[in-house]
Formats: C-alpha cells, sequence, structure tokens
C-alpha cells in the first residue's frame, strides 16, 4: 500500500526531518510551505520520485483521502514562521474527507480541543543541523556577540532527526505523546560541547501531555553539534 502524507512548513527545522523520514519509510509525500523551493536543502534527500514540493500559495486546498496531514507549530518558534499552519487546521476541520491530523507542538503549548482527530506530540528543544538561530544552541554556534533571547526547553534536548523518526513510528496509533530525551540532563550536556560559558533558560515544570515517550539518541551528542557547526560554516560559503 502506497501510503500518502501532506507535510505543511516542509521547508523548515522539523517538518523538513518529517518528510525525510517518511520518505525513508517508503512514504509519497506532497511537502507544502510559504517560501519558493529550497533546492539545495531538497539536495540533502537527493532525487525521490516520492517526493513533491508545492508552495502554499499554488496548493489547490485538497488533502486525498486517507493521506495523513502533518502540521508542525514546533517550527512557528515565537510566531513569526509558519502562520499559515491555523489556517490549514482551520480548512481542514471543516472538511469530511477522511485523514489524519499529526499536530506537532513545544512542550506548554498546543490546543487540547483539537486532538481528538489524530495523534498530538509535545517536545522539548531540537537541534541539529538547520536549527533556527531563536534557539540558544544556533545563536552560539554562529558566533554571535551577544546572545539574544532564546526559545530553548532547557527540560531536554533531542536530536531533531531522532525525533521525527519517533513521530512517525508512533502517529498512526493516533494518541497524544510528550517526547523525552533518554537523560533529564541532555540540554546542558549538549550545551557543554558549545561552550564553557553558564546559561540558564526561562523554564517552569511543565507536566507531561499523554503518555511519555524517551527517544533514545543515535549518535553522540558531539557529532550532532559538529555536523550542526559544519552546517553553519558551509552556509557562510554559500552566502
Amino acid at each position: 500500500m502506497n501510503h500518502h502524507a501532506f507535510v505543511f512548513a516542509a521547508q523548515q527545522f522539523l517538518g523538513f526531518e518529517l518528510c525525510n523520514a517518511l520518505l525513508e519509510e517508503g512514504w509519497t509525500v506532497t511537502a507544502i510551505d510559504e517560501a519558493k523551493e529550497t533546492k539545495d536543502k531538497w539536495m540533502e534527500i537527493g532525487r525521490n520520485a516520492n517526493l513533491e514540493y508545492v508552495p502554499y500559495g499554488e496548493w489547490d486546498k485538497n488533502v486525498r483521502g486517507g493521506s495523513s496531514v502533518f502540521l508542525p507549530y514546533y517550527d512557528q518558534g515565537r510566531g513569526n514562521r509558519a502562520a499559515f499552519l491555523s489556517e490549514v487546521d482551520i480548512l481542514l476541520s471543516k472538511v469530511d474527507q477522511p485523514f489524519d491530523m499529526i499536530r506537532i507542538y513545544s512542550n506548554g503549548r498546543g490546543n487540547k480541543d483539537l486532538e481528538e482527530d489524530g495523534a498530538a506530540f509535545y517536545l522539548p528543544t531540537l537541534y541539529g543541523i538547520h536549527q533556527p538561530e531563536e534557539f540558544l544552541f544556533a545563536q552560539i554556534l554562529t558566533g554571535r556577540g551577544e546572545v539574544e533571547d532564546y526559545v530553548d526547553d532547557p527540560s531536554g534536548a533531542i536530536y531533531v532527526k531522532d525525533a521525527a523518526g519517533m513521530i512517525v513510528n508512533l502517529f498512526s496509533k493516533k494518541d497524544t505523546y510528550t517526547l523525552k530525551p533518554l537523560s533529564s540532563r541532555s540540554w546542558n550536556e549538549v550545551l557543554s560541547y558549545i561552550t564553557d560559558e553558564t546559561f540558564s533558560a526561562d523554564h517552569r515544570e511543565i507536566d507531561s501531555v499523554g503518555k511519555e515517550v524517551i527517544v533514545r539518541p543515535s549518535k553522540s551528542h558531539k557529532s550532532i553539534i559538529d555536523q550542526q557547526e559544519k552546517g553553519i560554516r558551509l552556509h557562510k560559503i554559500e552566502e
């Protein structure tokens, strides 16, 4: 059976990795985002006949029945990006065709009223290549002289590819999950490979929503940070 997924905010941090994880599992993916296609980024996945990129303005507002729809609200950061996700959510909630909705949030956010028609995931800090610059790790690695306000959730840090893989493995169960790192000190552990400085982030204890799922790391913190730093250097050279 050829499973079909529609991934919105598909060129953003988590959205891109969701596309990659789905393609690796043999899914056909319609990737949708506001911006024009970033061909250099899609080259990381390589040519794949199961992938189609559609600019949001050209999307026909249809989702074929039986598909799965991924809405990574996590990628909105402070709300400056992918603002169209809520618009898509409202639009598709009025459609009678059967398809699964998968919503992915940062810890402490979300909309419980929308979680009954599919799966929902809650995530701490995600890191890895292409991490947006509103995160502390990215700000330090890009060499900013003064660190600005950052959105990190210091309750944990999970490699973005591992988080995407876990979401793809679990979403068909249509449940609610909070993804947790193997170590409760993972955020500080990752930070120690980036800087000797001590940072704190605005964090309050947030209860897990739904089932807690431990995401075991596929790589060491150091190797992931080395890859993230290499990606930043390559981006600077290309500019």
